[in-house]
């Protein structure tokens, strides 16, 4: 795997590591396949018609990233702080949903409204007050994250794993629920909105 500076607009990279490099402003038609980006800063970046591909990012910094009208596909973050981005602004289709799964990362004040997230994994993460909107969630796992203030709505969870997951708060009235597997006490989660008080003894 070669190393380089900085990615610039219009390139295609295969192969190749970029470390500890600031990309700012805006990166226009930019292609990645098979290319990790280690400790990189992405602060507000705006992505525009990138794609990347069984990709990997780690320990980046991408606060307030503009994923607006790019593909996301096979892509990996861990240990990243990705705070503020609006995931549904990527470009997906039926046959391209879009394709993150996050590993010890922080997620916290991002959005992810109509989006196939099925299979996906958000394990050990933060993601406080994210918005899940009619999101399709089955078989997704979220073992292990925090996700206080949170919102389900209209989703569908069948089979998605909460188990270890805590702090959530999932109206069971607004959602599909059927085969989610979580545990006690968090499961009391789903009792959210029911005007239910529970009591320890």
């Amino acid at each position: 795997m070669r190393h380089v500076r900085a990615p610039v607009s219009g390139e295609r990279y295969a192969d190749v590591r970029f470390v500890g490099v600031r990309i700012d402003g805006t990166l226009e038609g930019a292609h990645f396949r098979d290319c990790v980006f280690e400790e990189c800063d992405l602060r507000e970046l705006r992505l525009v018609d990138c794609e990347l591909n069984d990709s990997d990012l780690l320990g980046c910094d991408m606060r307030l990233l503009d994923v607006r009208g790019s593909r996301f596909g096979g892509v990996t973050l861990e240990a990243c702080h990705v705070v503020g981005v609006e995931w549904h602004r990527a470009a997906t289709s039926g046959e391209r949903p879009l394709e993150v799964d996050a590993q010890d990362s922080i997620l916290s004040f991002c959005s992810f409204v109509g989006l196939d997230l099925r299979k996906r994994r958000f394990e050990g993460c933060t993601m406080h007050e994210v918005l899940f909107e009619a999101c399709d969630l089955r078989d997704a796992s979220l073992r292990h994250s925090d996700l206080a203030g949170a919102q389900f709505t209209g989703c569908d969870l069948r089979g998605a794993d909460l188990r270890t997951a805590r702090n959530y708060a999932i109206v069971a009235s607004a959602n599909r629920l059927e085969g989610v597997r979580a545990r006690l006490p968090d499961a009391a989660g789903f009792l959210a909105g029911l005007g239910i008080e529970l009591e320890r003894d």
